[in-house]
Parts: C-alpha cells; sequence; structure tokens
C-alpha cells in the first residue's frame, strides 16, 4: 500500500515554496554539497522538527534533486557506482547547481507532475494513521530490484514515530543491508520515538521552524484579514502547517466557537466535541481537527497561566489570542472568583496543561479520541 506523488500532488507538494527551501536550504544546503562533492548518499536520512514545517516538503525537493539528470547522481545505474552501500556519482558536470534541481529535464517534469516512478511514500493504515507491516509489504517484494530510471530508488516513510514496533524492526532489517541504490527518507516530529536501532542508521537533518517574516511571506495570496494573520503568526510557533490552518475560514470560526465555549461551557460542550470528532485525513500542512482542538486548549491555558503571573484587570490585560480576549478576560474572572483567587485558578490551568501534554502522547496510540476530547473540556463545566 504505497502512495505516489500523483497523489500527493494535489496536496499541494508542488511547487515547493522557495521560502520554504530558502529557510531550510541553511540545514539542508551544507550536506547536500558534502554528498556532491564526495559522490555519495547515506541510505537512510531522518528529517526532524515540529510539526508543520514542511519536512515532507523538503523531502520531496531533496529527492527531485537526487534524481535530476543535470546533478551528475543520474548519469550511470547505481550498480555502476561501485560495491559500497552509498554508491559513488560521476564528477559533476560544469554549471549544474549543487542544491537544487534543474527542474527542466525528464526527471524534474516526471516529479513536478506526478509521475516520476522512483520516488515512493509509505501511505499509514487510513483508520489508525499508524505505520503497519502491511504498509512495507509492496516495499520488500521489490527488494533487489534496481532503480526504473535513475541511479536510486527513493523510498519516503513520514511520521516514522508512527511505525509499529512490527513494521520498524521490518523496516530496521533492511537498513541494516540496505539494497544497492536504494535510499530511506524518514520523517518525524520527535526523534526519541523512532526506534533506537533505526535512528542509529540514519543521517539526521534537524529543521529549524519558520520565522515570522518567513510565515508572513508564506500567507501571502491568501486573503488574510490582517489582525487574523497577526494572531496566526503570534500562535503558530513557526509552524507553517498551523499559520495556514489558523487562517482558514473553518477554522476561524471554529475558534469563534471555541471562546464561546469559554464563555459559556455547558452550551457549547457538545457542538465542540461534534467538531473535533469528525477528524479529517489530514497531511502535514492540513493539520486534524483533533490537533488543532489541542493547540487551542494549549493557547488558552499558557495566555491564562501567563496573566495569573501579574493578575492585573484581565480586561485590559495583552492577550496573545487577540480575537478571544473577551472571553479570556470573562474565563479568567469566572475562574478566579469560583477559585477562590489567581493563584488557585493558575493551579487549576496547570493541571489542565499537564493533562493536555498526557494526551498528545496518548494519541499516539490507538484510542477513542472522542472520549479523550471529553476527558480534556468536561472540568471546565465544574
Amino acid at each position: 500500500m504505497t502512495t505516489s506523488s500523483a497523489f500527493l500532488q494535489a496536496e499541494g507538494i508542488f511547487p515547493i515554496p522557495k521560502s520554504v527551501i530558502r529557510h531550510h536550504g541553511k540545514t539542508i544546503f551544507g550536506p547536500m554539497k558534502e554528498w556532491h562533492t564526495k559522490g555519495r548518499i547515506a541510505p537512510a536520512l531522518l528529517l526532524t522538527g515540529t510539526s508543520g514545517i514542511g519536512k515532507r516538503h523538503v523531502a520531496y525537493f531533496i529527492a527531485q534533486w537526487i534524481l535530476c539528470e543535470r546533478n551528475g547522481f543520474s548519469k550511470n545505474e547505481a550498480s555502476e557506482y561501485g560495491g559500497d552501500l552509498f554508491g559513488t556519482a560521476p564528477p559533476i558536470e560544469a554549471g549544474d547547481p549543487l542544491t537544487e534541481p534543474c527542474g527542466e529535464c525528464a526527471s524534474c517534469q516526471r516529479a513536478i507532475h506526478g509521475s516520476w516512478v522512483d520516488f515512493v511514500e509509505i501511505a499509514p493504515d487510513p483508520e489508525t494513521g499508524t505505520l503497519k507491516i502491511e504498509q512495507f509489504r509492496r516495499m520488500k517484494e521489490s527488494l533487489g530490484f534496481g532503480a526504473h530510471e535513475g541511479a536510486y530508488r527513493i523510498h519516503l516513510i513520514p511520521n516514522a514515530d508512527r511505525m509499529t514496533p512490527q513494521a520498524a524492526n521490518s523496516v530496521l532489517k533492511i537498513l541494516e543491508e540496505p539494497p544497492r541504490g536504494w535510499l530511506f527518507f524518514l520523517t518525524t516530529n520527535d526523534p526519541s520515538l523512532v526506534l533506537p536501532t533505526v535512528l542509529s542508521r540514519c543521517q539526521v537533518l534537524r529543521l529549524k521552524p519558520f520565522d515570522s517574516a518567513t510565515l508572513d511571506e508564506l500567507l501571502l495570496g491568501s486573503d488574510v484579514p490582517a489582525q487574523r494573520k497577526a494572531v496566526c503568526l503570534e500562535l503558530a510557533q513557526g509552524s507553517w502547517g498551523k499559520a495556514t490552518a489558523l487562517a482558514s475560514d473553518e477554522i476561524w470560526e471554529y475558534r469563534t466557537e471555541f471562546f464561546d465555549f469559554l464563555k459559556s461551557p455547558q452550551s457549547h460542550l457538545n457542538r465542540l466535541i461534534d467538531w473535533t470528532s469528525q477528524d479529517n485525513q489530514a497531511g502535514e500542512q492540513q493539520l486534524s481537527r483533533f490537533a488543532l482542538l489541542l493547540d487551542q486548549l494549549e493557547h488558552m491555558l499558557f495566555d491564562l497561566i501567563r496573566w495569573s503571573l501579574e493578575p492585573k484587570d484581565p480586561t485590559r490585560h495583552g492577550w496573545s489570542n487577540l480575537d478571544g480576549a473577551a472571553a479570556l478576560a470573562s474565563h479568567a474572572q469566572s475562574m478566579t472568583k469560583q477559585l477562590g483567587g489567581p493563584d488557585q485558578a493558575r493551579l487549576f490551568w496547570i493541571e489542565r496543561a499537564e493533562r493536555l501534554a498526557r494526551a498528545r502522547q496518548e494519541s499516539l496510540s490507538p484510542v477513542n479520541r472522542k472520549l479523550l476530547i471529553q476527558d480534556l473540556l468536561m472540568p471546565f463545566l465544574k
């Protein structure tokens, strides 16, 4: 069960915004130049970084660059590169770029139009979102076969931390003796969740969050109102995916529902739970509704905790969630009065933040998310 680039093209992988490559180039261009100079590429590459910063986009960019016909790697078949596990590339042609695909050769055109044959992304189980051993069966059946057209066959394993133990051990066996001309790209938000023996066989590239100026550039052309954009940049924490999601009309309306819940939990609890439970199949740049709920709750709790450290008039406080300032002020006043003071309210919000952190970990395993959402929100009714 694999997903071709043609499917992912519909999710907006190509064209990759230049600002994304410019930002992440600070991390990836050095290794790319080194690979080209030495004529070898590590069999396994792990791209790490917080959710929504474009790890898949970077993986696609590097794959297109490796398979580009003008950079030297694809001049010969992988079997001609030598007997080691990395392979040896022929010398670069004068004038060819070291850090980007040409975008014009036949291989680049196939990549851009979703028709390349030497790059495959392993798709997760549609029901659980995990990577099971069944997802790797077709890949294992092709062991021993080289690239169809160029020098390499590239397999992308997104969210490698979601591999089941059986799947991870299956991948480990391949990485221990990778087939000649095969490359593996893995991505993860948290490398500590990847099987250590798999991690030890990867060259790790740690992608950094975007700065506000780059996020602002990425939101250009989306007709986002100025106040909404300011909130998005403040709350996105360097995540392109979060900024894009927060800027959408649907999520903005959802935030209104969320803040209404703060003012009147009993009246809006069920609607909030129902909306979040009807989750979407989301890519890296389209965060799931469940993830969005956790993010919104986290932003709100941190805002309230910061206020409680200097508990002045909440109606005059500089809330980070500008669009929810009135709801946050009302909630702060209500909880302070109900619990006996700002210190007691802060303890309640800290407890909610700790429960939220545990919920993030619990959601990585198969779990009834509706019950988990109820567990997170019900304490606000007390």
